[in-house]
């Protein structure tokens, strides 16, 4: 069986002249293929081409042109692969299925590599057609990868508790019998049924353009009320303290601004306005943007951070097998430079570059989150805070120290990003001055 390497599949085929819908055609199917090789432990070649094509004729009964669509996809695969030339000397072979005789076929690796740290993630193994739908179409929405992740994993357990043969048959009914097994059966908490009835109904309406209308009522998961953790000015000190550098510093500023720590990490150089004194939060939650204070006393280490950042920028910009920095697919086809101009550079970016697991590019990713949030709560610890401390805590100390110190709620609402006044209220029950002359019976017992 003749082989030749070809790992840079992907960025050729985002480079080609073909049209975007069908570079995206091309994409899917080239993972579906090879994700079926890795499930079959097979190397890709013709003989296993000839055998993927078989069996998805069998198991999907295509459409003629979906048939073809499938085979131009596989073809461009092996004749570029083939022509890009990996120095191997093979001979010609027949991929009879495909209909194409090509002089060499790839030896395909779809190894998993970590995005330095990241769960290590496996793009195609395992993943269905509907599955590589559904991720083509998050993926042209600029859809995080958390979200791909937990949006897939909500589909795959609905398909395999309601057995539904494949998305263009889901139904409000199975839906709801989900969501009831959710909740009686499983007994998820609310935000995780809300969760998988987002991602069922964002299936159903932009995958497979399937109305459900109305899904009815369906047992509701318990929702339990928890009044946010928050932390004294005492406490953000002795916090503060047992940190340092980098991680220090982004503690300070997601403090002082109250973001969620996906916005804190997921900042970008042009989102810092120092002459106004501004920070712009572009599509946080909901998809919105909003502008929060950027704090005078972190903006001088933050100039000071940049500086360094800017060195890491420079020494990547010498370096020819590195892609910019990730940008969401419709922003990236616009402007297909953008990942290397300076104003797109991540503001806390990674020390070490490595390997998107959606594009297989090596880029310099963003520090992860969990790596923030351990250090939080390791501080914490160290600063002997007996309280149940994470990074979302400094969020919530923001926002009950603004209402404390007299900031308006509607401000404070704006500031949050909340779409409900009501979620900002939440922060009312935990001031340290709960309103107007109010004080404990026990304070004025004694005092009289």
């Amino acid at each position: 069986m003749k082989k030749v390497h070809f790992p840079r599949w992907a960025e050729v085929l985002e480079q080609s002249d073909h049209g975007v819908e069908v570079k995206e055609s091309y994409r899917v199917t080239v993972r579906w293929y090879l994700s079926w090789c890795a499930r079959h432990g097979v190397a890709c070649s013709v003989e296993s081409a000839r055998d993927f094509m078989s069996w998805a004729e069998r198991e999907k009964h295509p459409k003629d042109w979906v048939l073809a669509r499938w085979k131009d996809a596989i073809r461009w695969f092996f004749v570029t692969g083939r022509q890009q030339g990996s120095g191997l000397s093979v001979g010609s072979l027949e991929v009879e299925q495909v209909g194409h005789r090509v002089s060499e076929v790839a030896v395909c690796d779809e190894a998993t590599e970590s995005e330095n740290g990241l769960e290590r993630e496996q793009p195609m193994e395992g993943k269905t057609e509907d599955e590589l739908q559904i991720l083509a179409t998050m993926r042209r929405l600029g859809m995080s990868l958390r979200t791909e992740r937990s949006y897939l994993g909500h589909y795959r357990n609905f398909v395999r508790q309601q057995s539904v043969q494949d998305g263009c048959s889901m139904t409000a009914s199975a839906v709801k019998c989900y969501l009831d097994h959710m909740a009686m059966d499983r007994g998820v908490a609310s935000s995780t049924q809300k969760q998988a009835l987002n991602a069922l109904v964002f299936v159903a309406k932009q995958v497979f353009m399937v109305d459900l209308g109305e899904i009815g009522e369906y047992v509701r998961a318990k929702a339990g009320k928890r009044i946010p953790v928050v932390l004294s000015q005492a406490e953000l000190r002795a916090l503060f303290e047992q940190m340092e550098s980098e991680k220090l510093l982004m503690a300070e500023v997601q403090y002082a601004s109250g973001l969620r720590v996906s916005e804190l990490v997921r900042l970008r150089i042009q989102d810092l306005d120092f002459s106004r004194g501004q920070i712009v939060i572009r599509s946080g939650k909901g998809n919105k943007d909003r502008i929060v204070p950027l704090s005078e006393k972190a903006a001088p280490g933050l100039r000071t951070h940049l500086e360094l950042v800017e060195t890491f920028f420079r020494e990547d910009q010498e370096r020819t097998d590195l892609a910019g920095v990730y940008l969401p697919e419709a922003l990236a086809r616009r402007h297909s430079n953008a990942g290397r101009d300076w104003r797109w550079q991540w503001v806390w970016p990674s020390r070490k570059v490595s390997v998107d697991p959606r594009s297989g590019k090596l880029r310099r990713h963003h520090v992860l989150d969990r790596a923030y949030q351990r250090t939080i709560r390791e501080a914490a610890l160290a600063a002997g805070i007996t309280k149940r401390v994470t990074s979302h805590a400094l969020r919530h100390s923001f926002a009950t120290h603004m209402l404390e110190n007299g900031t308006d709620i509607r401000t404070v609402q704006d500031l949050l990003g909340h779409r409900r006044i009501e979620t900002t209220q939440t922060y009312l029950h935990v001031m340290q001055k709960l309103g107007a002359g109010v004080e404990s019976p026990l304070d004025i017992l004694y005092a009289s």
